[in-house]
């Protein structure tokens, strides 16, 4: 139990919680419960996304002669062998061309985009696009993409800043490989990029400018009895967010953040609380 002889700092609206901590683990003792907030940052990205449909049958021949034939035929030699009209062979390879299942040059020669879509007995569909929004949060060290707008909170709450040093800049999305963008989509949960049903993202653009976005979190610093330790939880509602208690943790082990500050509360009543919680 903590001792009623130190005025700890629990917001109101985390009693409960610090009760039900303290009333399910006799061993823990919380010794502050505070909300901050802190920035995002969000951009606006337009993803490019082509999806797939059936190739027809001169389709078909144009590509397996670009993929099978050495040295890969010329478009006059390919409608020469099928004994087709060149004008309607050249209209099909402007259409794959422009699709960018084959490549521009003066024979048949299939991207590494077109081969993708083959493999599947497809051919894409002209792209389209969408927008999302791209949320960089440096507490947690991630990138995330959400359909929906994040709107700004206005907050009366202290700057966690004040207390645990997060970088003030965005990650800048523009510089990211398109392998990686294409990875942030499906870790986000987002369908637009589905590989295995020919649903490719094959671009995007950031759109200008990075908006800042203030969050609200609470912080709960919380003391181990039994094996004599303290662990810093980061909490969104009942989430606890392991990727940024674990960093927090870690500063706190590192020295670059402070008991005292988190608390506050003095070195002196830090360690007559931890004496009192040990001895009981």
């Amino acid at each position: 139990m903590f001792p009623v002889s130190v005025n700890r700092h629990i917001d109101e609206h985390l009693k409960n919680v610090v009760l039900e901590i303290e009333t399910k683990n006799p061993d823990l003792s919380v010794f502050t419960a505070r909300q901050f907030r802190y920035n995002l940052f969000q951009n606006t990205v337009e993803l490019t996304i082509k999806e797939p449909r059936q190739f027809n049958v001169l389709e078909e021949f144009i590509i397996r002669a670009g993929l099978e034939f050495d040295p890969p035929p010329t478009s006059t030699e390919l409608a020469s062998v099928l004994g087709l009209d060149a004008v309607f062979v050249n209209n099909t390879i402007a259409t794959l061309q422009s699709l960018q299942t084959l490549s521009l040059d003066s024979t048949i020669t299939v991207t590494n985009e077109g081969r993708l879509f083959y493999e599947k007995g497809t051919v894409p569909q002209p792209p389209y696009t969408v927008t999302v929004y791209a949320i960089c949060d440096a507490l947690e060290e991630s990138v995330i993409f959400q359909s929906e707008y994040l709107d700004d909170v206005s907050m009366k709450l202290p700057d966690l800043t004040k207390v645990v040093k997060i970088s003030d800049k965005s990650i800048n999305i523009s510089a990211l490989e398109i392998e990686k963008i294409q990875n942030i989509v499906k870790d986000s949960d987002l369908t637009f990029h589905v590989p295995e049903q020919g649903k490719i993202v094959t671009d995007f653009q950031v759109i200008p400018p990075t908006k800042n976005i203030w969050q609200s979190l609470d912080l709960l610093v919380i003391f181990n009895a039994k094996e004599d330790i303290f662990n810093i939880q980061v909490c969104k509602g009942e989430e606890i967010l392991k990727p940024a208690s674990k960093k927090i943790n870690s500063l706190l082990k590192q020295g670059k953040i402070y008991l005292t500050e988190l608390c506050e509360l003095s070195n002196e009543n830090i360690a007559l609380a931890r004496e009192e919680i040990i001895q009981n």
